[in-house]
């Protein structure tokens, strides 16, 4: 009794390869929905429903009866507020399904083998997408990690209602309409985050390396400007010279710290755009982006376009400027005992 499990299953992809990308489907209905809310208005009943599967489910049949929360409506008298909160009530219960599912089954798969590119490389912060923590088990090796699960982390005691996973859709909605058209809210990441308060801590270390390369940045440009006029100063200072009262600040913009980016088994779909733009555009940052095949590169260089846009990434993959590379994974090896 879940609409989203029952419109995955009749999906083209689903009957194709077994497999459906949630967040892409969801956003495809959402948006469609959304559309019809704003020729009909929220409250109103159901009139025209422009995804297929939704109308032909409530608009061709109208003697179908529709239950949620203990209530049965005919589809004639279904509101379009009525079928939101449904779509939302049942990603609940698939996201909290999902959960158990992660906890129960994939987390108790016996791993034999990792990435040789992983664990080669010297990790201090990681930014994880996933709902599991695969990264601390396999690669942690006790090492001091700082970790983000920026999309919440699975576990099995949680309840429908303490569920902190987030499985929603990007922004869709053009300029201003953003801002004023939020009755489909709750189904964007971004909101999920906030409310499920799954924390941000790579805003932290981005704010920090961004400001550390723009101290940097402006120091450079105040000596340039001193040179230009002719102007070198250079004054000692001893602590004890200090009075009571007295501040020092040090600070060494004369230098900044390079950081070092690796994406592993991300899509780089356009669902994450914020939080990816966040990190890849920064000047400070070399990104490495690892795939498997020359297929899935293709996709991604695709995807990074929606993110960053071409001109960003024709700047950044080459010449002086270059901050992105690609580069192929190497096969999977035994882990060892």
């Amino acid at each position: 009794d879940n609409i989203w499990i029952e419109y995955f299953l009749q999906c083209n992809m689903y009957q194709k390869e077994n497999w459906i990308d949630f967040e892409s489907e969801i956003s495809e209905v959402i948006k469609l929905l959304n559309e019809d809310v704003q020729a009909f208005k929220l409250e109103n009943n159901i009139q025209r429903l422009s995804n297929i599967f939704l109308s032909e489910k409530y608009c061709d049949d109208p003697q179908t009866i529709f239950t949620y929360k203990g209530k049965q409506y005919y589809s004639q008298k279904l509101t379009y507020k009525i079928l939101r909160d449904k779509l939302l009530d049942d990603l609940n219960r698939l996201i909290r399904a999902f959960e158990i599912y992660l906890t129960e089954y994939v987390e108790k798969i016996d791993k034999q083998k990792k990435s040789p590119d992983i664990k080669k490389l010297e990790i201090d912060h990681v930014l994880s997408f996933n709902y599991t923590d695969t990264y601390e088990k396999i690669y942690g090796n006790c090492k001091e990690i700082e970790c983000d699960y920026i999309h919440g982390k699975a576990d099995v005691f949680h309840t429908l209602e303490t569920n902190n996973m987030v499985l929603g859709i990007d922004e869709y909605l053009p300029g201003d309409r953003r801002n004023k058209d939020v009755e489909f809210i709750a189904f964007k990441k971004y909101y999920q985050r906030i409310y499920k308060q799954t924390g941000c801590k790579y805003k932290e270390w981005t704010d920090r390396i961004y400001n550390n390369y723009m101290d940097y940045i402006n120091n450079q440009k105040k000596i340039s400007e001193q040179s230009i006029n002719g102007v070198c100063t250079i004054r000692s200072f001893r602590f004890s010279d200090m009075k009571p009262g007295d501040q020092v600040i040090v600070s060494n913009p004369s230098k900044y710290e390079k950081h070092n980016l690796y994406i592993f088994g991300h899509s780089l779909d356009i669902t994450d755009k914020d939080i990816l733009r966040d990190l890849i555009l920064n000047d400070n940052v070399y990104t490495t982006i690892y795939y498997p095949n020359r297929e899935e590169l293709g996709k991604k260089i695709a995807n990074l376009v929606k993110v960053i846009g071409q001109d960003e990434l024709i700047r950044r993959t080459g010449g002086s400027t270059k901050t992105i590379e690609f580069k192929q994974q190497q096969d999977m090896i035994p882990i060892e005992e």
